[in-house]
């Protein structure tokens, strides 16, 4: 057997502890021979109202009751007898592989795990012949599916880690502000005052306080400091000449102040990210630069300063034709209807966005969940339809059905990303393409239809599997009964021939 996660080991082997002691208790009061005798007194009133045309009724119900009983043991023997003991042990992971896609796994010693067993209050998980085989076919056709998608990170869910990181320290809050109004503002005007020509990236750099160009040019950070004395810098009299000593710390230039390696603002602000979403954004970028300066940027945004405060906030974008249009006036009603229904895909974006990713980590879980109680439900189920290979078939089916979920939605989780890389990648999405902006609205919709994806997809899976167990339980049904026909009036013919 294998499972996917921790979660799904602990469900799987309490599931099947639990089916064990549920047959177990059949057998034992006896439940599980009432369908012999049920099977019998149904196949004794049918054969009661037939014709006297269908020869010698004894011969032809003993005929029936041995087909019924044959048929019952065997589903017994291949669904319902425990074979198989369950074990646990670790899987060799393709870390090469791991590492091209950019996922990463605990090692088992590495967490609580570690000293699990393959028991559960010392009783060992065993697996019938059938279902053993459905499980493991199951989830090998399963991963070999999800094997088949092209490699790419999770980067919705990755960019929703970072958006809702928050700088949870005021201190450190106050501290940004400072940096802001005694560097940043300083540095921003300067480069007004002097009309220093900047490209596009040089222009998209000076947004945020972490500027490659103020801090490695000369004339900007290094020359402006902090007007207040830090106590994470000691008082320098060469740096801080013509400055108080008042104990509570130095006057570290804004270079100093945001670059120090060890108690910058850079560095504690990075303190402030998980160390696991650091890690899965190394995985894409190969430059330590560009995810920390990324991170950091998105940390410090006045939005994210605002919600770190206690405040939501929204975004709201523009249409570029009502400013490119000769007659601004003529387009004021289509401008209002294009900003109303952007206003409408943001909101409505910002409320679902938590919400839909809520759903997509608690999809799994459900998942699990569902799986225990097909596999609680299988004695019973069984049982109560009598042996029946239709029942058998329309549960194998389910067990399939719901191992599969996990390619729809890794598939859904590949499209979400994949649309992000490639719109994102593009021109047209640019903060200085005022086309781009256009595009604001179809994001908000493409977001939420792709979001729907993770519980639409799953739906029509369900659809069509359902169609498709009906149809092929019913087949089997089918055939077993005309095989058992056929045995019947061939025992028939035999026994017409001796009578005469």
């Amino acid at each position: 057997m294998t499972v996917d996660t921790y979660f799904e080991f602990f469900l799987t082997l309490s599931a099947w502890v639990i089916h064990n002691e549920l047959w177990d208790l059949l057998t034992h009061t006896g439940v599980f021979a009432l369908p012999f005798l049920f099977n019998i007194a149904s196949l004794f009133l049918k054969v009661r109202e037939e014709g006297d045309d269908e020869g010698n009724k004894g011969r032809l119900l003993a005929t029936r009751i041995e087909n019924s009983i044959y048929l019952s043991l065997l589903v017994i023997i291949f669904t319902c007898l425990p074979v198989f003991k369950v074990s646990y042990s670790t899987l060799q992971l393709n870390t090469e592989r791991m590492k091209e896609c950019g996922v990463s796994v605990y090692k088992p010693q590495d967490t609580t795990i570690a000293g699990i067993s393959s028991e559960l209050s010392g009783k060992n998980a065993v697996l019938p012949i059938w279902w053993a085989f459905t499980y493991s076919l199951g989830k090998g056709i399963t991963h070999g599916a999800i094997a088949a998608i092209p490699c790419k990170p999770d980067l919705r869910q990755i960019r929703f880690e970072v958006q809702n990181t928050q700088i949870t320290n005021p201190v450190l809050r106050r501290e940004i502000q400072d940096f802001v109004e005694q560097c940043f503002i300083p540095a921003r005007a300067k480069v007004k005052r002097q009309q220093i020509e900047l490209d596009e990236v040089q222009s998209r750099d000076i947004d945020w306080i972490g500027s490659t160009l103020f801090i490695n040019t000369p004339g900007f950070y290094d020359i402006y400091r902090s007007k207040l004395p830090r106590t994470h810098w000691a008082y320098d009299p060469n740096r801080d000449v013509g400055l108080p000593n008042t104990g509570n710390g130095g006057f570290p230039s804004c270079r100093e102040w945001w670059t120090d390696s060890s108690v910058g603002l850079k560095s504690r602000l990075l303190e402030q990210v998980n160390p696991d979403t650091l890690t899965k954004i190394q995985k894409i970028w190969k430059s330590d630069g560009d995810y920390t300066d990324l991170v950091i940027r998105r940390l410090v945004s006045p939005q994210n300063i605002a919600v770190s405060s206690g405040r939501v906030y929204g975004g709201y974008g523009a249409s570029s034709q009502f400013w490119n249009s000769p007659d601004i006036l003529e387009n004021v009603p289509g401008f209002v209807t294009f900003g109303a229904g952007a206003l409408g895909a943001t909101a409505g974006g910002a409320l679902l966005a938590p919400a839909f990713d809520t759903i997509k980590q608690a999809l799994p879980m459900v998942q699990g969940l569902i799986l225990l109680a097909v596999v609680i439900g299988i004695p019973l189920v069984t049982i109560f339809s009598g042996y029946s290979v239709k029942a058998i078939v329309t549960l194998t089916f389910a067990q399939f059905s719901f191992f599969f979920l996990s390619f729809w939605w890794e598939l859904a989780r590949w499209i979400d990303t994949w649309m992000l890389e490639t719109l994102y990648n593009s021109d047209t999405h640019s903060k200085f393409n005022f086309a781009g902006i256009m595009n604001d609205a179809d994001d908000g919709i493409l977001k939420l239809v792709v979001a729907t994806m993770f519980l639409v997809l799953p739906t029509l899976w369900f659809l069509m599997l359902g169609w498709a167990g009906l149809k092929a339980g019913n087949g089997l049904n089918n055939l077993i009964n005309a095989g058992v026909k056929g045995v019947q009036d061939g025992t028939q013919k035999v026994v017409d021939k001796t009578i005469k």
